[in-house]
């Protein structure tokens, strides 16, 4: 009987991967629908009662595999940046620091645990320490966050950081920083959207996604670098 372990995802997921580098990120190969079609391909030399017990098995392959190709596609739009922290000039907090840091081509620091709890204001924090913005990135409004939890794995790790630009307008496959009212802010890739709604997805496939209601507060903003641990 086939099972749809890591060895099995990770080659499909080289041929797969190998057709989107050709395609241009196809958007047949975005979909779950297709991933599952694969699924159940593999499946075929199956006798009906082994693929009606291993229903739930392709189901989990399905998205454990559309989980890592995600993850493959935000590791090429994000490459890794070298990390240059700084200590803040000034004792204030996130809104009245992130004007001067700003001017001097920097983003305050923060540690999203401590900017995620419900009903805090993130723009309250104080701030200590300023990262340095990539040379090749404008000069706008931004944070820095150190992300933790495993939920964006494998592109992310706990005690990595971001660069969140804020203000922006998210589309999908956009890693975004979003406010939930029970989890305070998290870190999320937008797998769907509508004038109403977004759907969040995590990049580790042991997450649910989550649709959230599409409002001026819900998203902080995007993700735009992420930097090496040091």
């Amino acid at each position: 009987m086939t099972r749809f372990d890591d060895d099995a995802v990770d080659e499909l997921m080289r041929l797969v991967g190998a057709e989107v580098e050709r395609q241009d990120d196809a958007l047949a190969y975005q979909s779950e629908a297709f991933l599952a079609w694969l699924a159940k391909d593999l499946r075929a030399g199956m006798s009906s009662d082994e693929r009606a017990r291993d229903a739930r098995d392709a189901e989990l392959f399905a998205r454990r595999a559309m989980a890592r190709l995600a993850a493959r596609r935000v590791e090429r739009r994000l490459p890794q940046r070298e990390l240059n922290e700084r200590a803040a000039p000034i004792s204030a907090t996130v809104a009245q620091a992130i004007p001067l840091a700003r001017e001097q081509r920097c983003a305050v620091l923060l540690e999203l645990a401590a900017a995620a709890g419900a009903g805090r204001a993130l723009w309250d924090e104080p701030c200590d320490t300023w990262v340095e913005l990539p040379p090749d990135l404008p000069a706008e409004r931004y944070v820095a966050l150190r992300v933790e939890g495993d939920s964006m794995e494998p592109v992310l790790s706990p005690r990595d950081v971001i660069l969140v630009q804020l203000d922006t307008v998210p589309a999908v496959d956009d890693l975004v920083v979003a406010r939930r009212p029970e989890e305070g802010f998290v870190v999320k890739r937008v797998a769907s959207l509508t004038s109403r709604q977004i759907e969040l997805a995590s990049l580790n496939a042991a997450y649910e996604p989550v649709t959230v209601r599409r409002t001026r507060s819900t998203i902080l903003g995007t993700v735009v670098a992420r930097f090496a641990r040091r």
